[in-house]
Order: structure tokens, then sequence, then C-alpha cells
């Protein structure tokens, strides 16, 4: 209850503080306060794909402005032409019916010209005669004859025929027409002959039909050219030309005729082909020092990038924190169902505990650098070296995820650290060897540049180009971050062991060092129970590594498992040399004796500040098993009518648990074995059979319950059975033998 009131405690403290860190982070503090022509204080980028609202009603205008420019829509009408060949017909009708009145006309002038005519002739020839007679009247007077009175000269016509012809009256004529021609134009269509007439008839249909044949809109001068010359083609007399050029360009009707409805479908389409113009995720609205337009400041204030909206502070605020709070409450899920010491050790909480906070800290601390700067993976390799691989794995997916937040991230930070973050995770495992850790320190660094520059090249293809230099400095920058990681984690070691208590595999190293005090004392104390314990720590780790547990756990258990013996040495078989101390006591006692070096072990646990999982194997390595010997002993000795004499079997079991973790089974099951076989190789036993007594000890186990909470399967046992087989077997493999001396021993291998 106790532990489960602190975590909670631990839990919303460490929410609380992460929540505090996003709300004074870059990601809400990244809010400017500014107004249109200010200059910027910084560089702002879009933190989401937004709209430029201005720049697409910019091109909205324009597209509107080019509707209104274009070309009315016209539709071929054929009416139209058949119109126009009716309209030259109906005029050439009439120019004929005026031809023909010409001609009549003519006639008439003809006909009153020669009846004139012959009037002055006849008046002519009546002078000639009364001339002539008056002239004979002139010469009788000369003669003397003045009886007659003299006769007055006639009056002679006019020396020339004189015809005043009418006038045709051609611009009545032709002012009735819907073609105006000049006189001249006049005079030349009535003097045509009939097939000069009809020549000209076709030339202007054909011209006309030429004309209309490709459609057109508005006569033009193009349409006039064409008109002209086409005509040219027909006839070459100048006149009969200009007529028939008057006649089309007059009759001509446009036969391509406005289609409204085509017409506002065209303007409607080019009125929405317009583009809308979006800025991307991180691309510059406006940069430091550059003045704020309206349009960058109508962005920032679309994003939420302004103090002026309030829900730039509410409602952003509440939906990161429902976030952050469901990430750690998936993480805490995961503790609690798959790594429930971490949930039962108070120490083990406060580690995770205060790793976390640290980083944080750092974290928000280190305000608005680059991704590649951020101290994240140091967090996921300390869990991963303190707890286990896939502990860090799953924190460095909250814990990354939470960072986002408060760094104002980016999604490049989200799979630089989620891909970096795994990768050092596994390599973490290789840290258990000095030799390794610069390995270690070198890959992270190369996989760190490798990623970066990926990153960059991938959502920044521009610095491929025009900025080689840029590229290879973040990818450099990351590699020292991955470089710096490993340094820090391997070299904070030695102070979360001494604050948690932690145990690293690097600790692991030191305790299994010979020249450990404890290792020393039991050395020189109790050699045989020392060399017991590497035979125990040997099949603990083999056995370890083949059923995929913590090998150094299990080594380091083996070593440990018997210190408490340390108290009596020489009340236990292996150190035992000439007549054993318990031929002279009775079995109760021996019992006792024998089960309190789990208590004394502890007693010197405690007094060595050795971690809790050496305690725990101390503790659990025999279980609730029965001290046989003592109690068939006991047995033995009872007497069925003395009540006092009764034997109990729990006085001669050891009270401890049964072991909780398989490192402490496999410890368990390493020293009952090691021990029987090592007493059946003394009695001059077969290699042979050692796999049945090693069955037959692990069987005695797993029947006794000693097994129940080890959590290994019995697919464990089997290869833990193999393993125990195959150390043993080369530690007790058969010797060559040698000839004998020269003292008569026989030499052996």
């Amino acid at each position: 209850m106790r532990n489960r009131l602190l975590n909670t405690t631990l839990i919303f403290i460490a929410y609380l503080l992460t929540c505090l860190a996003v709300w004074t982070g870059p990601y809400f503090q990244s809010a400017l306060t500014v107004s249109v022509g200010d200059i910027s204080p910084r560089r702002v980028v879009a933190t989401r794909r937004v709209e430029n609202i201005m720049a697409t009603e910019r091109n909205r205008a324009d597209a509107l402005a080019r509707a209104e420019q274009l070309l009315a829509v016209t539709r071929y009408d054929p009416s139209i032409d058949d119109q126009v060949y009716a309209d030259i017909y109906a005029l050439f009708d009439r120019l004929t019916g005026i031809r023909l009145e010409y001609d009549l006309w003519l006639e008439e002038q003809e006909e009153a010209h020669q009846q004139a005519y012959n009037q002055w002739r006849q008046a002519r020839a009546q002078w000639e005669i009364q001339h002539a007679e008056w002239l004979l009247s002139l010469n009788e007077d000369d003669n003397g004859d003045n009886d007659t009175e003299a006769l007055e000269e006639p009056i002679p016509p006019a020396e020339e025929f004189i015809y005043e012809a009418a006038v045709f009256p051609a611009e009545e004529r032709f002012g009735e027409l819907p073609v105006r021609f000049n006189p001249s134009l006049q005079e030349f269509l009535l003097s045509l002959t009939d097939g000069e007439f009809e020549e000209l008839y076709y030339a202007v249909l054909w011209t006309a039909e030429a004309v209309l044949e490709p459609g057109i809109e508005v006569i033009d001068v193009l349409v006039q050219s064409a008109i002209h010359n086409k005509l040219m083609e027909f006839m070459y007399h100048t006149d009969a030309i200009e007529a028939g050029y008057q006649i089309v360009l007059t009759l001509l009707v446009p036969n391509e005729i406005f289609d409204p409805e085509a017409d506002e479908d065209l303007r409607q389409r080019e009125r929405e082909n317009y583009e809308s113009i979006f800025l991307l995720q991180n691309q510059i609205i406006v940069d430091e020092n550059e003045r704020i337009t309206e349009e960058a400041y109508a962005i920032m204030e679309s994003l939420g990038l302004l103090e002026t909206e309030w829900t730039r502070d509410i409602v952003p605020l509440v939906g990161i924190f429902i976030l952050i709070a469901i990430t750690m409450l998936a993480c805490c899920w995961f503790i609690s169902f798959y790594r429930k010491q971490i949930v039962s050790h108070t120490k083990q909480a406060l580690l995770l505990f205060t790793l976390y906070i640290c980083v944080m800290t750092v974290l928000w601390a280190l305000n608005g650098i680059a991704y590649y700067f951020m101290p994240i993976l140091i967090f996921t390799m300390l869990i991963a070296m303190l707890k286990d691989l896939r502990t860090a794995a799953i924190l460095n997916l909250g814990f990354t995820i939470i960072a986002y937040f408060v760094a104002d991230g980016t999604i490049q930070y989200m799979i630089f650290f989620l891909l970096s973050g795994s990768l050092i995770s596994l390599l973490a495992r290789y840290t258990t060897e000095r030799s390794k850790i610069l390995m270690v320190g070198l890959l992270a660094a190369s996989f760190n540049f490798i990623l970066a520059v990926a990153i960059t090249l991938a959502f920044e293809p521009h610095q491929m180009v025009y900025s080689m230099q840029t590229l290879i400095s973040t990818g450099a920058f990351a590699a020292l971050n991955g470089m710096f990681t490993v340094i820090i984690a391997v070299g904070s070691l030695p102070l979360w062991e001494a604050l948690f208590g932690v145990v690293t595999p690097i600790k692991l190293l030191d305790l299994t060092n010979p020249t450990n005090p404890l290792m020393r004392r039991l050395t020189l104390e109790a050699p045989g129970t020392y060399h017991h314990s590497l035979i125990v720590a040997n099949l603990a780790e083999s056995a370890a590594y083949d059923i995929g547990a913590n090998p150094h756990i299990a080594r380091a258990g083996g070593y440990y498992h018997d210190i408490g013996k340390l108290e009596y040495p020489h009340y236990f078989m292996e150190n035992i040399t000439g007549a054993s101390p318990h031929d002279d006591m009775d079995p109760l006692s021996s019992a006792q004796i024998i089960a309190s070096h789990i208590t004394h072990g502890l007693n010197l646990a405690a007094e060595y500040r050795l971690p809790q999982f050496l305690r725990d194997i101390i503790h659990e390595h025999h279980g609730t098993t029965l001290i046989r010997f003592f109690y068939s002993k006991a047995k033995e000795l009872e007497d069925p009518n003395d009540p006092q004499t009764e034997v109990r079997e729990s006085d001669y079991r050891y009270p401890c648990v049964i072991p909780q973790s398989r490192e402490s089974a496999i410890v368990m099951l390493a020293d009952v074995v090691e021990a029987a076989v090592r007493s059946m190789m003394a009695k001059g036993k077969d290699i042979i059979d050692v796999r049945e007594m090693i069955n037959k000890m692990i069987k005695d186990k797993l029947t006794d319950g000693s097994l129940a909470d080890s959590k290994l399967s019995i697919r464990d046992v089997d290869i833990i059975v193999q393993s125990f087989y195959r150390v043993l077997k080369g530690m007790y493999h058969e010797r060559i033998p040698y000839p004998q001396g020269p003292y008569g021993e026989e030499a052996r291998s």
C-alpha cells in the first residue's frame, strides 16, 4: 500500500512538472506580439500546412480579370450563309431589272434621237428650198424687175444636228439597292454584257462562300482583305473587283454568332481556374529582421502564432495535457504489467522518476536547440543499462512523444529519436563488456550520422545542392550526440549505483571479481564453499544464457548464494577435513546450523551492501526445501512411544520462500545439482550417470513445488538440464591413464 501511494505520487509529480515544462517551453512561448509593419524579432516558420489566404485571393482576382477579358463565345449558324447567298441573288436580280430598264431606255432614246434627226433633216431640206427661192428672188431684183416685192431671207435651222438626250435615273434606281455604288460603278454595271454580268455574279457568290466557310465573328480588316484577294482570283478588271467587293462587303454577315450559355460557362471555368497557395510545415513565413507584411501577419494569425487568440493558450494546452496523460498512463501500465519489480521496489521507482525529471529538466533548459543536440538518448540508454532493453524501448517511445511538446519538435525530431532510441536500446547490452564500450560509441555515432543526413535529404533536399557543409555538420553533431550519450551514460553509472543501489552489468563485473572483500574472505575462510560457488556460478551462467535469462545476475548469485557459511564454515561438508562436528550433535541442532547460513548470508549482504537481487537469491536459493539428511537421521532416533522425541518435518525445512525469478531458480537448481554430482563422482560413479542425477534432482524440485513462482517454463527446464550436463561433462571428463611412475603411482592428466 505504501509503495502504491509513493508510485502514484511520483507519477502525479512527474505529470505536473511535464505540463509545466510544456506550458513554459518553446511550444507555447513561441507566440509573438507584433503588428503589420513591425520588424520580426526572429524567424517564424509554419507549424503546419496552412493556406495563404491573401495570395489565394490574388490568384482568384487574376482569374476574374482573365475571365472578363475573354472573347465572346460564338457558334456557327449555317442559316446565315443561306441568307447571304439569298441576298446576293436578290441583289443581282434587282440589278438585272435595272439593266433591263436601262436597255429599254436606250432603245427609246435611240428612237427619239432618230425621230429628231429626221425632223432636222426635213427642216434643213425645207430651208434649203426656201433659201433657194430667196436667192432667186434676189437675182430677179438685180435684173430690174422692181415690180415684185422682195422676199425675206429664211432662217436656217441649226448647222449641226443637236439632240438633248434624256438622263437615265441611275441614282434613283441604284439608290433603292442595299449596296451603294458610286456613279462610276453604276455606269460600269449598266455597261456590262450579259456574260460579263453573269461572271460577276458567280465571282461574288464564290467569294462570299469562301469567306463564310471558315466562319467569321466580325468583319474586320482581315475579312476585307480576304474578300478582295478572293475576287482577284476570279476577275481582273478593276471596276469589276471593286463592284464585287462592295457587294460582298455589304451583304456579308458574320456566321459565328454569340452563344450566351457557352460564353458564361467558359468565363465561369476561367474564374475558377486559379491556384490556392499553401505554406508547408517549417516553411519560412518571415525571417529575422524582416518587416512583417499584412500577408505574413494573416498567416501567423491563422496558425495561432500571435498572442491575439484565447484559443492559442487554452484549447491546445488542454489537448496536449490529455495526450501527455495518455502517454504516461500507457508507460505506467506497461511497467505495472511487465516490470512489477519496479513498482514493488521503492528505489527502482525513485530511480526511474529521477532519470525522467533530470533529462526533462535539461531538455527544457536547452530551449530552442536543434533536435540533434537534444539529450533524449541519455534517458533511453540509462534505462536500458539500469533496467532492460524492452523497458528502454517502450519508455523511449513515450519520452519522445512527451518531449515533442516540451521542445516544440518536428517530424524530423520524431523520426530521429524513435529510430536512434531503438538502436541505443539494442546497443546497451554490449556495454557490459568494457572492451566493447568504444565500439558501442562508434556504432551509435555512425548510425546517428547516417540517420541525420538521411532525414535532412528527405525533408531539406536543397541542402544537398546549396549547402553541403550544413548537411555534413548536421550529421556530425548528431554523431557527437550518439558518442556523448554513451560516454555520459556509462560514466554516470557509479552515481546511480550509489544513490539507488541499482546493479549494472559493470557493477556485476565488480561483484564477481575475486578481489572483492567477500569473495576474498570466502577463498580464505571457506575454500570448499568458494570452489562450490564457482561451479554453481558457471552452471547458472551457462543455463541463463541458454534460456535467455540474465547470465550476469545468475553468475553473481552463484558466487554469493552461500556466503552465510562464513559464520560456521567447518560445519559444512565441503569445508570439513577429518571428523564431522555433526557426529556429536543432535540432528535438530545440525539442521538449525545448516539453515542458519541463510540468515547469516542476509546479514553479511546487508553489512557489505550487496544489491537486492543477491539478497533475494540468498533468501530463495533453498526455498522451503527439506534438510533431508538430518531429518532422516532424526527419524531413525525417534521413539514412537516417547512424544518428546517426535520429529516434525517443518523443523527441518528452510524457513525461506521459493524462488521468485528465473535467475534465482537457476541458482537453486545449480546448487543442488552440483552438490549431488560432486557426491556421486566422489563415490566413483561414471559421467554417464550424471544426466540421470540431474534429471532426478530437478524433478524433485518440480515435485516439491519449489519452481512454482519462478516463471520457468517446461522448455526452460529441459534446456537447463542440457546446459548443466554439458558443463558437468566438461568438468568430469574421462582422464587418460599414464604409465606407472618411479614410485609406483599412476600419473593422470
